[in-house]
């Protein structure tokens, strides 16, 4: 019983991202976690204050750039991200997603920040879309920092922005296994995007039954002893 009870004790005082990821760019550039997924387009930016922040981009054409992250496999997963833009830019994209079928960064779920010049008028917008789901885009506020969060639980999806509800549904039932964060712009045009944190911990609903898996795994070992 001893054994259960410190089973149980070790899960409760874990940290929130125990057995996931965590990052708030506390350094002067990208961990070794990350990895670029196109050299060829290449992005400007820097780590400072932690902050992850993109001012534009190389190359002759709209280029993208794109950094993952690999991740243990969620079934049922809790992403958060805070990130941030600015209203100067006239054309942007930033992507937060989680993928599955890693290297591949099939996206399971994404959110994304999109800013663009319509006939010499700057309309921005806040995205949800979830893979053999739902999708839909509102207006996003014209800056400042906001934090995307998505959900999957007993295989139900849910985007959130700036904790509201913004889109629910089912999708794909791929394990997410990697982070996306994609950056778009234009050459001769700079931008302004910010990521402060990602997180990606499992839905919370599930640690109870982790709880009770260690918790039995325990008991045996003491019958067995």
């Amino acid at each position: 019983m001893k054994t259960v009870l410190a089973a149980l004790l070790t899960l409760a005082l874990m940290p929130a991202w125990a057995g996931g990821f965590f990052d708030d760019f506390d350094g002067e550039d990208l961990g070794g976690h990350w990895e670029f997924g196109n050299p060829k387009g290449g992005m400007i930016y820097s780590v400072h204050d932690s902050l992850l922040e993109v001012y534009g981009f190389t190359g002759f054409f709209g280029v993208r750039e794109w950094i993952t992250a690999r991740i243990h496999p969620f079934d049922d997963f809790a992403m958060e991200a805070r990130v941030g833009w600015t209203s100067e830019p006239s054309f942007e994209r930033l992507i937060v997603a989680l993928g599955g079928g890693y290297p591949n960064d099939t996206a399971v779920a994404l959110m994304a920040y999109r800013r663009d010049t319509v006939n010499g008028r700057k309309t921005s917008t806040v995205g949800a879309s979830f893979r053999d789901g739902p999708r839909v885009d509102i207006d996003a506020p014209a800056s400042g920092f906001h934090t995307f969060r998505l959900t999957r639980s007993a295989g139900v999806l849910s985007a959130f922005f700036d904790g509201e509800l913004i889109l629910q549904g089912t999708g794909s039932d791929m394990p997410a296994d990697t982070i996306v964060l994609l950056f778009r712009g234009r050459q001769s045009l700079p931008v302004d995007l910010l990521v402060d944190r990602v997180s990606v911990v499992p839905e919370p609903a599930s640690i109870p039954w982790l709880a009770a898996g260690v918790a039995v795994v325990a008991l045996r070992r003491r019958r067995t002893g």
